[in-house]
């Protein structure tokens, strides 16, 4: 390297040692980064069915639907209509809870109904005794057509 002597000059030279550094750095991070990027969970996803699992339904499964305007919603335990409201849902679902094992019930409301209305009847659910409620959430799917009793 050439040495300058006094002079009042500036230097222009570009250091690039920095700039080397830095960019070592960044390629080191890129390496130890990628190679955790592309790993990958293996998974065995069964094939699709043919069979369409909605027509059928358990006779020994509740599925509780709630249809109708916002001013007077039907409520009905699988083909059967309860009446009483929300109220006489509670008092259903404590009658059949009682001597069963499985404690689930199955949640299908229309979209239009208050949100007040339909948390109203989950409480009154939960509150007959129901320690799983499973939501269905296929707008296409009409359980109070289907299934067996309740």
């Amino acid at each position: 390297m050439a040495m300058q002597l006094g002079g009042s000059g500036v230097k222009s030279d570009i250091n690039v040692t920095p700039f080397v550094d830095i960019v070592l750095v960044l390629l080191i991070i890129f390496m130890v980064v990628t190679p955790l990027l592309s790993r990958t969970l293996d998974l065995a996803v069964p094939p699709k069915s043919q069979e369409t699992a909605t027509d059928v339904v358990i006779s020994d499964q509740l599925i509780l639907t709630v249809k109708g305007p916002d001013t007077s919603p039907h409520i009905f335990l699988n083909r059967e209509e309860i009446q009483g409201g929300p109220d006489g849902v509670k008092q259903r679902i404590e009658e059949l809870m009682k001597n069963r094992r499985d404690k689930v019930v199955f949640f299908q409301a229309d979209s239009d109904l208050p949100y007040s209305y339909v948390i109203q009847v989950l409480d009154n659910i939960r509150g007959g005794g129901a320690e799983k409620i499973g939501l269905i959430t296929d707008e296409h799917l009409d359980v109070s057509q289907v299934g067996g009793g309740g």
